[in-house]
């Protein structure tokens, strides 16, 4: 191995390092109470160190979203080929993003957070740049989810919208809802016991409005709930295995 060669491997372990540490002080006392001298101290490095790697905290911050995105992504990947009618694929979209947040919350509030114009603007273009190509198979596999059910006649599609534009409204009511049930106390306080099951009624509303096939009675909340279950159940089976960037 070449001298640049082990210095590159170096600096990526360095640079995971630095980012593992940092999910585990994350979760342990809070995203705002992160600092880059305590989090350099952790790792056995000097602060200096820590910011030939990350710019700025904001960076670090972009860093960390990034690699949790690189995995949730993963869970998404195995959607469109699923042997699934489109419609239930496109619900399959929505109960993979329900369950991966329901199972990473630190991950929703850190995107929530890296996503706010103050930290997204001072940010490097390259970490940003590195964010967005991370959630770049999620937008692939809901487009080609969008794709199969407009060449199969499932959906008419909508001439002058891309499928990732169709796919948005769906999309859209997910971070939404996942917003309102992250807000603790809000949805309690409107007696809102199951901000995900309405999330499901609501997801199966906005597909018959689009008219993809088969329609369905959206006040029939039992059959939404069976159909949820057994979509649920085939995803566990095609889960694609995760590789952990935590030491053993």
């Amino acid at each position: 191995m070449s001298t640049q060669e082990r210095k590159r491997r170096e600096r990526e372990l360095r640079e995971r390092l630095f980012v593992r540490e940092a999910q585990e002080f994350i979760r342990r006392e809070g995203l705002l109470h992160l600092q880059m001298s305590r989090l350099a101290e952790a790792c056995d490095y000097a602060t200096g160190t820590l910011y030939q790697h990350f710019a700025s905290k904001e960076d670090l911050l972009l860093a960390i979203a990034t690699e949790d995105l690189k995995r949730r992504a993963t869970a998404f990947q195995p959607i469109p080929h699923l042997p699934l009618s489109s419609r239930e694929r496109m619900l399959a979209v929505v109960l993979t993003d329900i369950d991966f947040i329901s199972s990473h919350p630190d991950h929703f509030q850190l995107l929530q957070y890296v996503s706010t114009e103050v930290i997204w603007a001072s940010a490097s273009p390259d970490r940003r740049k590195a964010l967005a190509e991370a959630g770049a198979p999620i937008c692939e596999a809901v487009s080609q989810v969008v794709t199969t059910a407009v060449a199969t006649g499932d959906l008419s599609g909508i001439p002058t919208l891309r499928p990732v534009e169709i796919a948005a409204g769906s999309w859209c009511l997910n971070v939404g809802m996942h917003s309102l049930a992250h807000a603790h106390g809000l949805l309690e306080a409107y007696a809102v016991r199951d901000p995900y099951a309405l999330l499901l009624q609501h997801s199966q509303a906005l597909l018959n409005g689009l008219g993809w096939q088969p329609l369905i009675d959206i006040r029939d909340t039992r059959n939404i709930a069976e159909q949820a279950q057994r979509i649920r159940a085939l995803l566990r089976d095609n889960m694609q295995p995760v590789v952990s960037e935590r030491p053993d």
